[in-house]
């Protein structure tokens, strides 16, 4: 049951789930568990990584799975900032977010951070997303140049 307070802020119990579900995202990634990426998403979901680096919108958990499984990842995922208010029945989210790109295969070396913007609803499962989009909004990279125009400092 969603209980909402009437200042427009979802009460602490979904609150705390939907931090939990933004958590275990990073944690499902990492491990690359990508058959519990429906503990994380809706199977309609959308999800628009356009502005991270991704060359379409992803629509449903075959995309999504097909394309976290051919990603590649940072060294771990971390996500933090996170605020969640009530938003038609459900809860819209927005959080940062910062990676490091470390491994001896990622080139260049780096730290990567933006924006998560998402809409969590609750499922019988439990709470899912149903949309989120990922804005890249710096970088920091030490390598030397030159360096792809999609990967320098902004």
């Amino acid at each position: 049951m969603v209980e909402q307070e009437p200042d427009g802020w979802l009460g602490a119990d979904d609150v705390l789930r939907i931090h939990q579900l933004l958590a275990y995202y990073g944690h499902v990634l990492d491990d690359r568990d990508w058959g519990a990426l429906d503990e994380v998403f809706t199977a309609d979901a959308v999800l628009d990584y356009t502005q991270a680096g991704a060359p379409a919108v992803l629509h449903g958990l075959d995309d999504v799975r097909a394309f976290f499984g051919g990603a590649n990842h940072p060294s771990a995922h971390h996500n933090t900032n996170v605020v969640v208010l009530r938003r038609d029945g459900g809860g819209r989210g927005r959080s940062k977010f910062f990676v490091p790109y470390t491994r001896g295969s990622h080139v260049p070396k780096r730290w990567f951070g933006g924006t998560y913007d998402d809409v969590a609803v609750p499922t019988a499962a439990g709470w899912r997303l149903f949309s989120r989009t990922c804005v890249g909004q710096w970088q920091f990279t030490i390598d030397e140049e030159p360096i792809p125009p999609h990967r320098r400092t902004w």
